[in-house]
């Protein structure tokens, strides 16, 4: 991954005073990894195990149950503070996680079909919504169901892949059970996104798939592409985003790539832009075949400090190239992505370009 680190410029004497409101914050962090938990010492461990004890009734408690701990913390959500929330990058933990201070909770539920009444029934019904689920800090709703949907079986439609975190380094590290010790990262409830593997892969492969589909002649329809086929290709690109270009998300090109990859690969469609760019060649039609419907495949993601950009910005085009893994001699598709990283949360500039090459 190709990287040009920001310079370093005076503020001028008519610049904003630094934040007061955030003491020791550092550099801003923006990074996409695996969610966990860390008990910190055996005492905190075995006081969840107390407590789950006295709410699960017959079963026997576990804090180590993803399940278990879960449903404790909708329940007490106050215990999300107990806990060390921790993301983890290809199995190593880099960053424990703090939540930005409370402005405000929510239930994440539904909102209501029809407009209050007032009734004491209705208040019945409120008070016991209020006992079954308390106002949650969005951070800690973010991390605790997280956890949860990663512990979900390959497959399962709420099953999340990785969590897209927010946030800024402090002064402070804290020190895991295993007595390794890691930086702290305040995390802002605004940015984080999760990774829904199940849906996000099977809206790329019906896309996908369909299309190579329309490229046949009418009466050759009886040899469609082999929909698993597509969907394993469609998860090896989500497998290389995960674990070729992960990043601990600290320098400017770092971040900017993950920004990047999760508003492309999540939103913009790129999943399944990427294997149609043999349809952006002109001259060249998609060699289709029954196992291998013309797709291309990611070849490389670079990032370079953008030429142009507005000023007082720090502006990186990422640049995500495919290729036809079948003929290396075919035209290379690359989609160009700029990304302003002068601000806590990376935004986007523009929609997302591409061109031959």
């Amino acid at each position: 991954m190709d990287r040009t680190d920001a310079a370093a410029a005076d503020p001028g004497p008519d610049a904003d005073p630094p934040d007061e409101d955030r003491p020791g914050d550092g550099a801003p962090v923006h990074a996409v990894g695996r969610v966990g938990v860390d008990f910190r010492s055996e005492a905190r461990r075995d006081g969840f195990r107390h407590r789950l004890g006295a709410t699960l009734g017959g079963a026997p408690p576990d804090p180590g149950d993803v399940r278990q701990l879960h449903d404790h913390l909708v329940r007490n959500p106050w215990a999300s503070s107990e806990l060390t929330w921790t993301l983890s990058v290809d199995s190593t933990t880099v960053y424990a996680l703090e939540a930005e201070p409370a402005v405000a909770m929510d239930w994440a539920g539904p909102l209501p079909d029809r407009e209050p009444d007032g009734s004491d029934e209705e208040r019945l019904a409120l008070l016991r919504r209020i006992a079954a689920a308390p106002p949650v800090h969005p951070v800690h709703r973010a991390l605790r169901d997280t956890l949860l949907g990663q512990s979900l079986p390959a497959g399962d439609p709420g099953r999340i892949g990785r969590l897209t975190v927010p946030g800024r380094l402090t002064d402070r590290s804290a020190r895991l059970f295993s007595g390794r010790t890691v930086p702290v990262v305040r995390v802002s409830a605004v940015g984080l996104t999760r990774w829904t593997e199940t849906p996000l892969i099977a809206a790329a492969a019906a896309t996908v798939a369909g299309a190579a589909r329309q490229r046949r002649p009418a009466d050759d329809r009886n040899h469609d592409p082999d929909p698993d086929r597509v969907a394993e290709h469609v998860r090896a690109l989500l497998d290389r985003v995960y674990y070729h270009l992960r990043n601990p998300g600290r320098s400017a090109a770092e971040r900017a790539l993950n920004h990047a990859l999760t508003e492309t690969v999540l939103t913009g469609g790129l999943l399944a832009e990427g294997p149609l760019s043999a349809d952006r060649v002109p001259g060249e039609p998609a060699r289709d075949t029954a196992d291998a419907p013309g797709l291309y495949a990611l070849d490389t993601v670079t990032v370079a400090r953008s030429p142009y950009c507005r000023t007082g910005s720090d502006c990186q085009d990422v640049l995500v190239r495919f290729l036809d893994p079948t003929d290396e001699r075919r035209t290379r598709v690359t989609y160009v992505c700029t990304v302003d990283v002068s601000d806590d949360l990376p935004v986007s500039l523009a929609p997302v370009h591409h061109f031959l090459g």
